[in-house]
């Protein structure tokens, strides 16, 4: 008996390490498919090439970091200001913003940047 609970414990354990596991890649994988769509999506709108496009995200990973954001929301909040025709300095300043705003207001980039080009 006492050896059947141990290796139920055991196998709970295991299970769970692994299932922890298993978790953390796919929602590595989600983050860095949508990632990668993201930025795919500004070098359609853009044109940009994508020795450009890797210095974006070089870019763009370096301020979300700064802002306490992910490079995703830095790359989605800059979508929209790029589908507007922006240049890329009045992208990225207008990308900062809606971070800077969404840290504060509590909301996502997609929602602020939206509140502010209404505005």
């Amino acid at each position: 008996m006492a050896t059947t609970l141990k290796n139920t414990i055991r196998y709970g354990i295991s299970s769970s390490i692994f299932n922890n596991f298993t978790n953390s890649v796919e929602k590595a994988y989600n983050y860095t498919t949508q990632l990668d769509s993201s930025l795919n999506d500004i070098r359609i709108v853009t044109g940009k090439s994508a020795d450009e496009m890797e210095t974006f995200a070089i870019k763009a990973n370096k301020v979300a970091k700064e802002l306490g954001k992910s490079t995703r929301d830095y790359t989605e909040a800059s979508l929209i200001y790029y589908q507007q025709g922006l240049s890329d300095e009045e992208a990225q300043k207008r990308a900062e913003v809606t971070l800077k705003a969404a840290n504060v207001t509590g909301q996502n980039a997609d929602e602020v940047s939206e509140q502010l080009t209404a505005v």
